[in-house]
């Protein structure tokens, strides 16, 4: 069966094949953000030069802000490098760098301000599908960071025997909240999972409610007690949390490692509020959000808010001890202190640099704006100095 509907995309009627194979001519919804999101070529995430902005795009980071955001993060890695005792070699490890934009702005505020630890530091970021990955290195070569910014596939990578010993950071931001998640709902006092076939809908699909069978999505699911949820109430559960941080963990083996994950979302008894019945879902296309996944599937951003609890459980079985999780707020405004200080001391030359900053600083920070909504997980390995 086949359908021509409103919204098409090159991904759909490739999603619609796949569906047709499978057996029970249906797949998980977290299948379906997978493709979705992932499909080379044809998947949100996997076509290079995407534009996020404010101006275009169909949404904006803390990177696109402007570059408060990396010239701030740059002040706290150095903060963490010299608590580390100024280590001779120090490695950043980015994951879901998008473009590279926020590895520039890092290394631009470290260089403008003739910080040392640019003498000591190597910057790796992570990227596996191929054609981003062949994007990001196109970029780094035209950059002023070409010797310095190395472009890797996976963690695996960058753990060779030269820099097993080297301590460091490894840091992403609005990498988490896009890993394809599961959906399960309430249906008569049960929790099903939710799935995908294909159905006479304008957008071409429908979802089936089915029992859980996957033992890890069961396990989860059964740490929720049903007395306490409404009938039809709807969530999601990220699987993919878990082999993550089992495939980052040993990036800084002997030494030890900082963790960074910065991202939007919810502890756990606030995820899983009750009066949250539609879960955190949420698809944006020009701006516009919606809560419905089936439209211009590959053309869509479709995210889940973190779990930051079970992120943070998680974590802790892969080896890793927890510091510290802050509102983006706070972990900011700790970062900036010294260079707001330095602001007050700097000539009128740069009165309207400094206003265009504070007022992406404003915009990072501000309760209303960005600075609560997003957090910052701290997680450090076994052998990196405590807080």
């Amino acid at each position: 069966m086949r359908h021509k509907n409103t919204g098409d995309t090159g991904l759909k009627e490739q999603i619609f094949q796949k569906i047709d194979k499978t057996p029970t001519k249906a797949i998980s919804f977290a299948d379906f953000m997978e493709l979705a999101l992932y499909e080379p070529d044809l998947g949100y995430y996997s076509q290079p030069g995407r534009v996020i902005g404010r101006q275009s795009g169909d949404f904006y980071t803390s990177v696109s802000v402007g570059k408060c955001f990396g010239l701030l993060l740059g002040y706290a890695i150095e903060a963490e490098w010299e608590k580390n005792g100024s280590p001779g070699t120090w490695l950043i490890v980015e994951q879901g760098a998008h473009d590279g934009q926020l590895a520039f702005d890092i290394l631009d505020g470290l260089k403008n301000r003739g910080s040392s630890l640019l003498d000591h530091l190597s910057y790796h970021v992570i990227e596996a599908h191929q054609a981003r990955r062949d994007f990001l290195i196109a970029r780094i070569e035209d950059s002023d960071h070409s010797e310095r910014v190395k472009v890797a596939n996976t963690a695996g990578e960058v753990q060779n025997p030269q820099q097993k010993s080297t301590a460091g950071i490894f840091l992403c931001n609005e990498l988490v909240d896009a890993f394809p998640v599961h959906r399960i709902t309430l249906k008569n006092s049960q929790w099903q999972e939710i799935w995908v076939k294909q159905g006479g809908t304008p957008s071409g699909f429908e979802i089936s409610y089915q029992e859980i069978t996957n033992p890890d999505l069961l396990a989860e699911a059964s740490r929720l007690n049903k007395e306490e949820f409404p009938e039809n109430y709807t969530t999601e559960i990220n699987l993919a949390m878990h082999p993550w941080l089992d495939s980052i963990r040993n990036l800084f083996a002997d030494q030890g490692g900082h963790f960074w994950i910065i991202d939007y979302g919810h502890l756990e008894e606030q995820y899983y509020s009750p009066e949250r019945r539609e879960g955190t879902l949420r698809c944006y296309h020009q701006h516009r959000a919606s809560d419905d996944p089936f439209v211009m599937p590959g053309e869509c951003d479709i995210t889940a808010h973190v779990n930051f609890t079970r992120l943070a459980d998680y974590a802790q079985q892969a080896g890793l001890q927890c510091q510290t999780l802050q509102d983006q707020h706070d972990f900011l405004t700790h970062a900036a202190k010294s260079w707001l200080l330095g602001m007050e001391a700097e000539q009128k030359t740069q009165e309207q640099d400094n206003k265009k900053l504070l007022r992406q600083f404003q915009t990072l920070t501000h309760p209303g704006m960005m600075g609560r909504a997003f957090k910052v997980l701290k997680l450090q390995s076994s052998g990196a100095d405590r807080i």
